[in-house]
């Protein structure tokens, strides 16, 4: 899982260098735990594999578990013309799960 998180992350950074010449642009979002059946499966499994899934162990983790429409609205800011010199970015959607 890691390295192909890190692959996705250097895949982004080279499309955006290699384009940009040509105005075009490439970032990455990466969502913390989000409330989708994806997302609640993969909590689901973490619990079956003894990890603690509580409200208070995911509180401490990342505050809550993020919404559909808060990452929605990070790929709108990203699509949008009012990022439009943001390029080879990736945008942490996760409530700082990724800064502890």
């Amino acid at each position: 899982y890691d390295t192909t998180k890190g692959a996705c992350h250097m895949f982004a950074r080279a499309i955006a260098v290699e384009f940009r010449d040509r105005n075009i642009r490439c970032n990455a979002i990466c969502p913390g735990f989000i409330r989708t059946p994806h997302g609640m499966r993969e909590v689901a499994d973490l619990g079956k594999l003894g990890v603690d899934v509580s409200d208070a162990a995911m509180a401490a983790q990342q505050g809550r578990i993020g919404e559909p429409e808060e990452v929605a609205k990070a790929a709108l800011f990203l699509a949008s013309d009012e990022s439009s010199f943001v390029n080879g970015a990736h945008l942490f959607v996760d409530n700082a799960f990724t800064a502890i």
